[in-house]
């Protein structure tokens, strides 16, 4: 049979039994939570909330045994007790807000019927609890609470109201009107009730004793501190919290406090306008370069669990990967890797740059590095996660592609989607079967390229793509010597160009270079101005083949003057000589030899106009032991101004590190 404890129906277990159901099942259903017990006793008389017990099959056999829950519910009787209160009508007539703003007329019933059905509420609650306590027991205030918003809402036909439905809802405002009274009806949305009861001295108070960082409290405690504080200063006391809620809910007030109680940056996103930027419209008009954590597991060389970082540089308008290094630690080394990979794969500047001014970029700018790279550099604000576009694009990248991989080590403690965590129990059993360091660079290149043959979510269209299909006509392609001058190295001090070229030494190795004109031959021009000039050289590490020279101009500048190559090579002996070496010999020594006489004319003629020629004093001059036939001695027998070599168009270049001797070829 039903027994009513706290105005809750309830069957014991012995009832539980009685019904047809096993004890077994109510343990089960109690350990599950498909049931609550109210009170616990020996001997079957543990009893059991009827309407807590979830499973339709139990409740069906008990109302089979005992009848229907409904009709043995308590009845709590409140039709007939709501009945208008004047003193709420006088209390809402004579209500003043802003400026002396009055309620209108709409709000006046809205309150004074709620503030009736309240009255109801109280009246037959004080005489439930007063019969239940006499009986030796208390008022179940779950259940007066649910009997209670069923009236209340059915009350509303005829005396309405804005009480809440629910009765958790209901529960609060009727506990706040029995403390607060009728100004607890009052939503906080009409007028400003702070400046009814707080006085300005009261407001500097309130407000600087919720914003400070030191012993904070909370809105109740701040509550009691100000009555108390009230007392001492001669206020007027407040008699509900909601006073305070309001004036520190004022936007002009929050935004003072926000800041030290919630922090800068959550102030700065909640209050500072911020840009609202376009993407840019083409390849190249902006790269972003940025680094973050690889989420990716590997083995070091010790054999041990380890992670590491990662640079990409990404294209603004298309989304593609352009470059990346993967290191323990972010420094230049790692953003010059990334972005001069970037220009292999661009193959022209962009004409900006953007990265945030943390790590290695500091080094790179101070360096000159992104002022040669792109036509505009700029860095983000730092601690403003919003302005970086590569950030929103690391995080789909990661979501979207990098957790795939088992020993993925998800995204951050924040991430709230189970896909974004890592599979703990998948990376315990496979700890030895963690890929190295190098196997993880392969696997992350190939996630690279899927992102970008994906298509971008914007038009649908694969990045890489996007990317190749569009035009800058901004952008020009990178020459070689600015290649050089952007991931070069230069040497400490200059060095001689002489006859044998110019030689510098790299790691150890010595390396000998020429300056070569556009037939891939010694530019013979250069070396009448240049033989014996001291040049800086810039070096590629990467990339020896060519080198570019710099003469140092006023101020400490360096200005370039030349692309150098590899210095020809031939072969001494003769039996390793080849058809292209013979070719070369015949050719050089014939510009060597056009080169003396040239030099021998041009002085002889400066000498003869200043009348210092030795043949105008009776002399004779000695001329260039060029051996070549026809000559007769004499400057004014030949004409050897202007003479150019027309080396064969099918000459090759022969690249390599030679001897800095000079083999005649006689």
């Amino acid at each position: 049979m039903y027994t009513i404890y706290n105005n809750t129906i309830c069957v014991s277990t012995s009832d539980w039994v009685a019904a047809g159901l096993p004890y077994d099942s109510f343990k089960w259903d109690s350990k599950r939570g498909d049931l609550q017990i109210v009170r616990r006793g020996i001997n079957g008389n543990t009893l059991i909330d009827v309407r807590s017990i979830r499973r339709p099959d139990r409740r069906a056999k008990i109302e089979a045994a005992f009848g229907k829950i409904e009709e043995k519910a308590p009845v709590i009787p409140f039709l007939g007790r709501v009945k208008p209160d004047q003193k709420a009508k006088e209390f809402f007539d004579n209500y003043t807000y802003g400026d002396g703003k009055h309620l209108d007329e709409r709000l006046k019933t809205v309150y004074c019927n709620g503030a009736a059905v309240l009255n109801a509420l109280h009246e037959v609650y004080r005489e439930h609890r007063a019969a239940r306590l006499s009986a030796g027991s208390r008022v179940s205030q779950g259940y007066f609470m649910e009997a209670a918003t069923k009236f209340a809402q059915e009350a509303k036909e005829s005396w309405t109201h804005n009480l809440p439905k629910s009765a958790k809802r209901l529960d609060i405002v009727f506990k706040e009107y029995l403390k607060s009274g009728y100004v607890s009806l009052i939503s906080g949305k009409i007028g400003n009730l702070s400046a009814e009861k707080l006085n300005e001295a009261g407001q500097q108070w309130v407000l600087a004793r919720w914003a400070t960082p030191i012993d904070k409290l909370t809105l109740s405690q701040l509550f009691d501190a100000y009555n108390a504080k009230a007392v001492l200063e001669g206020w007027q006391p407040l008699k509900s919290e909601q006073t305070l809620r309001n004036f520190l809910e004022r936007p002009d007030i929050k935004a003072l406090w926000y800041g030290t109680r919630r922090g800068e940056l959550k102030a700065k996103e909640a209050f500072v306008p911020q840009h609202r930027t376009l993407l840019a419209s083409c390849r190249d008009a902006n790269w972003y370069g940025d680094g973050t954590k690889l989420n990716y597991f590997y083995r070091d060389e010790d054999g041990k669990v380890s992670t590491c970082n990662v640079y990409e540089v990404v294209d603004e308008y298309s989304e593609c990967l352009l470059g990346f290094a993967i290191s323990k630690t972010e420094d230049f080394a790692v953003q010059y890797k990334a972005y001069r990979m970037a220009l292999d794969f661009s193959g022209q500047k962009p004409f900006q740059v953007t990265f945030d001014n943390q790590g290695g970029h500091k080094k790179l700018a101070s360096e000159q590095f992104f002022a040669k790279m792109a036509h505009l550099c700029i860095g983000t604000q730092p601690y403003n996660g919003k302005s970086k576009t590569i950030e929103s694009i690391f995080k789909r990248f990661q979501e979207g592609f990098l957790h795939r991989d088992w020993f993925f080590t998800g995204m951050n403690i924040t991430a709230r989607k189970a896909e974004s965590r890592m599979n703990a129990e998948m990376f315990t059993a496979n700890k030895e079967n963690l890929p190295t360091l190098s196997e993880v660079v392969k696997i992350y290149e190939q996630r690279r390229r899927e992102w970008n043959q994906a298509p971008h979510p914007k038009t649908g269209r694969p990045r890489i793509e996007m990317y190749y299909s569009s035009r800058n006509e901004r952008c020009t392609p990178i020459q070689l010597w600015e290649r050089i001058d952007l991931f070069g190295l230069m040497t400490a001090k200059p060095v001689v160009f002489r006859a044998s070229g110019i030689e510098i030494q790299v790691q150890g190795i010595k390396y000998a270079y020429d300056v070569l004109g556009a037939d891939g031959f010694t530019d013979m021009e250069f070396r009448k101005k240049h033989t014996g000039e001291k040049f800086y050289v810039e070096y590629d590490p990467d990339d020896l083949s060519t080198v570019a020279l710099y003469r140092e101009v006023s101020g400490g500048d360096k200005k370039f003057v030349a692309l150098a190559g590899k210095y020809i090579q031939i072969h001494r002996a003769k039996q390793d000589q080849t058809e292209q070496d013979h070719r070369i010999i015949a050719l050089r020594d014939q510009a060597n030899k056009d080169m003396r006489e040239e030099l021998q004319e041009r002085i002889e003629g400066i000498m003869e106009a200043e009348g210092l020629h030795p043949s105008q004093h009776g002399l004779n001059m000695p001329q260039p032991r060029v051996n070549r036939s026809g000559r007769k001695g004499s400057r004014m027998q030949g004409d050897f101004l202007g003479r150019r070599i027309k080396a064969e168009s099918n000459l090759v270049a022969v690249n390599g590190l030679g001897e800095t001797d000079e083999f005649n070829g006689y």
